[in-house]
């Protein structure tokens, strides 16, 4: 089942949401909360049919609104790293690759860490 507007909107705001708090988790460190938040993320993109199983992203990233197109750009970026290829992909390794291309958190969160 294709998702629809309505539910992309929502898993948009969601994603959204989740970078929040996982920027905040980030501050403090606490990286089991980060991947337990993560993949409950990841489960909702795997469950709207934009990635499967194995985070390979299924659907054009460029047609969907700015945060869920970042988050599916960064998967692939994840993926296609040559000498990550004999470990497993983490949670953690894709969230780095979100962070970075996220324009708010380089702007707004990075400076202050510092």
């Amino acid at each position: 089942m294709i998702p629809s507007t309505y539910d992309l909107q929502i898993l948009e705001t969601e994603i959204e949401q989740t970078l929040y708090t996982l920027i905040d988790l980030e501050l403090e460190e606490n990286f089991q909360e980060m991947n337990s938040l993560f993949s409950k993320l990841l489960a909702k993109v795997q469950a709207a049919q934009l990635i499967d199983y194995k985070l390979d992203v299924l659907v054009d990233p460029q047609l969907f609104a700015t945060e869920t197109s970042i988050l599916l750009r960064s998967l692939i970026e994840a993926k296609a790293r040559p000498h990550k290829r004999q470990r497993l992909l983490t949670h953690r390794m894709v969230l780095k690759i979100w962070l970075r291309k996220n324009q708010r958190f380089m702007k707004e969160f990075l400076p202050q860490m510092f």
